[in-house]
């Protein structure tokens, strides 16, 4: 086969996977915004962490089953804190991924995984987001190890998810070597579906498992509902 035409074929099997990424991500974000619609959002002003992400994942479940609803929700099921596997962590002390998404096809099933958490000005602060326990879960390879993306969730409870959305660009700025920020890859707003405004992504080395990892930022407004 023509050089030429062996990068056309490799360049047309790189788009391929990027359309199919892109759909997958449209749609796991799609049932985030429904069930995130079906909870009275205003309630969860002072709730705890899990509270709020067992009820989020419940609302979405139900839009799983709803015949109202595009046939293609058939196709996904949605897992609250499942454990990840790894070869360090056995039992009972693997950690665990907050959700999960998962498509339903025979064969290879493809996951999308998302760490939560709480963003409100006394106590969960941005700092707590970008840490150890946030994102950091995926840049030491804790979380999404095999993967090439995953996602962060930011549950407001103060003030605006714009303003949220400030602080963790400036974060992501200061903090760029410690969180691995790659060049290029600067926290941006992005459109991921149009109905969810304040969706951000930002890309990172991990330097520890050698593969670099994309994520996308989703803030959902548990303040002023």
């Amino acid at each position: 086969m023509p050089k030429s035409n062996y990068a056309q074929l490799s360049t047309d099997y790189s788009d391929d996977i990027n359309d199919y990424r892109s759909a997958f991500r449209k749609r796991v974000f799609t049932l985030l915004k429904w069930g995130y619609e079906r909870l009275d959002a205003a309630v969860y002003k002072s709730s705890e962490e899990e509270d709020i992400t067992g009820d989020l994942v419940k609302k979405i479940k139900e839009v799983l089953q709803d015949r109202n609803y595009p046939r293609w929700v058939g196709k996904y099921t949605v897992h609250e804190e499942p454990r990840v596997n790894s070869p360090i962590r056995k039992g009972k002390h693997r950690k665990r991924l907050d959700i999960e998404f998962e498509r339903v096809c025979h064969g290879s099933r493809p996951c999308y995984p998302f760490e939560a958490k709480r963003l409100s000005a006394k106590t969960h602060t941005i700092s707590k987001y970008s840490g150890s326990s946030g994102i950091g879960e995926f840049l030491a390879g804790n979380y999404a190890a095999d993967k090439d993306e995953g996602g962060m969730l930011g549950y407001i409870q103060s003030d605006t998810p714009e303003i949220w959305a400030e602080k963790a660009e400036n974060k992501f700025k200061t903090n760029a070597a410690k969180i691995q920020m790659r060049p290029g890859g600067n926290w941006i707003r992005v459109n991921i579906i149009d109905e969810l405004d304040c969706t951000y992504r930002s890309v990172h080395n991990r330097i520890s498992i050698g593969k670099p990892i994309i994520l996308y930022h989703l803030f959902l407004d548990f303040c002023t509902n």
